[in-house]
């Protein structure tokens, strides 16, 4: 007996919208990719709802595109799965993903599918900060996402300006290198990792940026501090010799300071007066021995495991 391959259709693009409650932009910014897109390429909206209670499936599935539901909750495990149903339920070149609120411009989904198309680069992601519209962006959001965007180049080494911006598409199967990460919004920091992690071709491009359509959901302080955390997590993960080395660093610096301290006393006075302090600096310099001998082990094992480039297969 013969078993068939399943059927699945094909496209150029696979666009990936995360939805929550947006029916005041979602209209706005599925018309807004087909009369962008038009005739170029061929495409499929896919829209990702986390149980919205408005009318923003209704109007979807009106206008076309593909409604799955989320299991879960947050803006990382909506994205995970539209790229787990496009790559297991459609055939396509090109994976993007944009939000529903029409903040960003639809015309550049065809700029980032020609790169990839083209094979200049494997994944494009958007400039905001290079043509932000008036009132885009609140003052403490661009200073919180810029300083966001900093850290994740110097810990990270991740080489892009607007490490936060929404708008970005890949080769389609590159997919699964994405599943299993954070549920929320650190995803957006995680899938840059994972990117340089496996040495995959990246380019930024300039994009625009509007005022949202309807209220935000996001909350500045608790996503920053949320983010700020998986940075630091990520550096642990996949730059364990910096991370930890900069730890057992600093430990072994403020060892020596108090050691030097007590020496000097000691050549001094002739007699050792602070013996707890004489103690925290053997145990500071001992620790930070040990915390960078534990970065070098865990960098080794590190480089073993990343090596194997796991890509999906059936």
């Amino acid at each position: 007996m013969v078993i068939e391959e399943e059927t699945r259709d094909s496209y150029d693009i696979a666009i990936v919208i995360p939805t929550l409650n947006e029916e005041g932009g979602i209209a706005t910014t599925i018309s807004a990719i087909k009369e962008a897109i038009g005739t170029k390429y061929s495409f499929k909206i896919v829209v990702v709802d986390g149980l919205s209670t408005d009318k923003t499936v209704e109007i979807a599935r009106s206008m076309g595109a593909k409604v799955i539901r989320q299991r879960r909750r947050g803006y990382g495990d909506a994205l995970q799965a539209g790229f787990y149903f496009v790559d297991t339920k459609l055939k396509t070149t090109v994976t993007v993903m944009m939000d529903a609120d029409g903040t960003y411009e639809p015309k550049d989904i065809a700029k980032m599918a020609d790169i990839i198309i083209s094979q200049e680069a494997d994944f494009v992601i958007g400039n905001r900060f290079a043509n932000m519209g008036k009132d885009a962006m609140t003052r403490t959001n661009r200073i919180g996402n810029k300083a966001l965007s900093s850290i994740a180049r110097r810990l990270l080494k991740i080489k892009v300006s607007d490490s936060q911006c929404g708008l970005r598409a890949f080769r389609s199967d590159l997919a699964n290198i994405f599943y299993n990460s954070t549920l929320g919004m650190p995803f957006a920091t995680e899938m840059l990792t994972v990117i340089n992690m496996y040495h995959i071709r990246i380019k930024e491009i300039p994009t625009s940026y509007y005022k949202r359509i309807g209220e935000t959901k996001l909350s500045p302080v608790q996503d920053g501090t949320r983010i700020l955390g998986t940075t630091l997590r990520l550096m642990r993960d996949t730059r364990p010799l910096s991370f930890f080395g900069s730890i057992g660093m600093i430990m072994i610096a403020i060892g020596t300071i108090l050691g030097t301290m007590v020496l000097i006393e000691y050549l001094t006075t002739g007699s050792v007066r602070r013996l707890p302090t004489t103690i925290l600096s053997v145990l500071l310099i001992v620790l930070g021995v040990q915390t960078i001998s534990l970065g070098l082990i865990s960098d080794m094992i590190k480089n073993k495991n990343y090596d194997k480039r796991v890509f999906f297969s059936e």
